[in-house]
């Protein structure tokens, strides 16, 4: 039985308001100390496929107003037939479907070959829609609303469809599938009913699985839910259909999916400071570079000519040649000089000493970093470091007891104001602090299954271009400044529970956006297992760059 229109509006205003929470964004456990605070952006972080979603059950929720109203002045109206069904069922698969979900109404295209011929003889439309990529893109959930007496009136429509318009004797029309044809006409072969919409649907998508596979290295899980067919229904042509589904790997699911959902008030919650730090690479430059480190200039004047363009600098040689080009190397020395304007309105390191003394138990840090990040870290600094920066790169990882000093030689930072940066301890599978098998928060525990998600994707081998005798090589598993080695730092701290410490804002922002599909309500809501004190997940400071060898009073030795 349909549900009235008047509940149908309160439950579709329900599921809106769900659908635009920001709740989700506003609750991360991200210390932003940017100058613009802006890495978390709100307003491009909607879900592909979310915004038709709101706006779709918005239009509806006007026609379903506009009727009411018209009802309400005693006019004769036929009976509204809303897409309510859907949008319950898509909500119920939202609630309960595996996390992270990546898309809402995406389509995925077909092979040429199996594109039908309409009646007008064009082919059909190449692609099929999937309601819900979950669990990372490993689920495909396609929601069909098809009433059984719609399914029973197809079949009807094939059997009319398959018989003659004449009458023919039994002699010249055999009994089909051994019934008689006593006042009847004889059933069908089953295999004559998969032209049923439910099976076409399935079979699409089986078909677009296997397409998707081809440059994506594996086939999704499909799953149908088939909420207007009741698993009592017991028509063997039904069941048939179900059977052939299940063959081509699509799993069926008759009935509703009912899920409950309870929009909760935010809590109010304390963050705090975790006593082991992970340093990305953007960081461990900021920690060497003579901006952290060097007396600062006395006034806004004296550090807008503090650097001088890299043109000299050997890898920078082709700008001699190509002068227009010239403008990269002025935007590098703007970026130096933003940088020491905001390390003289609050230093870096002053930054972080302030924060480190929030740690709880009085608990002295300790700083890590991965294998890789500092294996690329020293190569940078050897190419282009300037001689104070690579002793104290080198100074990091030491253990001996001048290391420290070495580091913080002639550094401007009062030593009352120095944290413990030596040595920094690195990251791998054999050092001492190990993944846990429960993180701490469920945002740790968010963003190792995204990391681990964006390195299984697979790397396609070229990219298209204008000419097809060259072959660009194309490494486009990560989305734009979201690269493995920063992807694999984010995902070894978190896997530890530890703080990421990092100036990348850029890639926290890709990887925020990887993440959007956290942001859609849950049947089971985490933020209820978070409690009252939350720890800092991820870190984020202003950028520093290598700077030593820019400065207009650097000589070279």
């Amino acid at each position: 039985m349909e549900m009235p229109l008047e509940e149908q509006l309160v439950k579709l205003k329900e599921i809106l308001a769900a659908l635009r929470s920001t709740s989700f964004w506003d609750s991360l456990p991200i210390l932003d100390e940017t100058r613009d605070g802006d890495a978390i952006e709100r307003h491009e972080n909607d879900l592909p496929g979310l915004k038709n979603v709101k706006m779709n059950i918005q239009k509806e929720i006007e026609i379903i107003e506009t009727h009411l109203a018209m009802e309400s002045k005693e006019k004769p109206l036929a009976s509204l037939s809303t897409n309510s069904t859907y949008y319950f069922a898509l909500w119920n698969e939202c609630l309960k479907a595996p996390r992270p979900i990546t898309a809402l109404g995406r389509t995925f295209p077909i092979p040429d070959g199996a594109r039908k011929v309409e009646k007008n003889g064009k082919l059909s439309n190449g692609n099929v829609k999937v309601d819900i990529v979950a669990d990372g893109g490993n689920i495909w959930l396609r929601v069909n609303t098809t009433k059984e007496s719609r399914l029973l009136a197809e079949f009807r429509g094939i059997e009319a469809f398959s018989y003659d318009s004449d009458e023919e004797s039994d002699e010249d029309n055999p009994t089909l599938e051994g019934e008689t044809t006593q006042g009847k006409r004889p059933r069908l072969p089953l295999e004559r009913y998969l032209e049923n919409t439910v099976y076409e649907t399935g079979h699409m998508l089986s078909l677009a699985a296997e397409e998707f596979s081809v440059s994506n290295g594996f086939v999704p899980h499909i799953h149908m839910r088939l909420t207007r067919l009741e698993p009592s229904v017991e028509d063997e042509r039904i069941q048939y259909t179900i059977d052939k589904l299940s063959a081509l790997n699509v799993s069926v699911h008759r009935g509703q999916n009912n899920a409950t959902f309870e929009a909760t008030s935010q809590q109010s919650v304390t963050n705090y400071m975790l006593h082991n730090i992970n340093l990305d690479l953007s960081l461990l430059i900021a920690l060497v570079t003579d901006i952290t480190h060097s007396p600062l200039p006395a006034t806004i004047e004296d550090a807008d000519i503090l650097f001088r363009p890299q043109t000299e600098r050997s890898w920078k040689r082709q700008l001699e040649k190509h002068p227009l080009l010239s403008e990269d190397a002025l935007e590098h020395c703007r970026a130096l000089v933003e940088q020491t304007k905001d390390e003289m309105e609050y230093g870096m390191v002053e930054r972080i000493w302030t924060r480190l003394q929030e740690i709880q138990g009085n608990s002295r840090p300790t700083f890590w970093t991965t294998e890789e990040a500092r294996g690329r870290f020293l190569a940078i600094i050897e190419k282009i470091g300037g001689p104070d920066e690579l002793r104290r790169s080198r100074a990091l990882f030491r253990e001996d007891k001048e290391a420290e000093n070495d580091f913080w030689l002639d550094s401007r930072i009062p030593a009352h104001q120095r944290p413990n940066f030596v040595p920094i301890h690195i990251l791998d599978t054999g050092s001492s602090i190990e993944p846990v098998s429960q993180p701490q928060h469920p945002f740790h525990q968010q963003v190792v299954t995204t990391c681990q998600s964006i390195l299984k994707r697979p790397v396609r081998p070229e990219a298209k271009n204008d000419d097809p005798s060259k072959v660009i090589p194309a490494p486009v598993r990560f989305a734009a400044r979201l690269s493995a080695h920063t992807i694999q730092s984010l995902l070894l701290g978190a896997e530890r529970n530890m703080v990421t410490l990092t100036s990348n804002k850029t890639s926290i922002r890709s990887l925020l956006r990887e993440m959007r599909g956290y942001a859609l309500p849950a049947e089971r809501d985490i933020s209820l297992q978070a409690g009252p004190t939350v720890p800092w997940a991820l870190w984020i400071v202003e950028p520093r760059s290598l700077s030593q060898g820019m400065r207009n009073d650097f000589t070279s030795v």
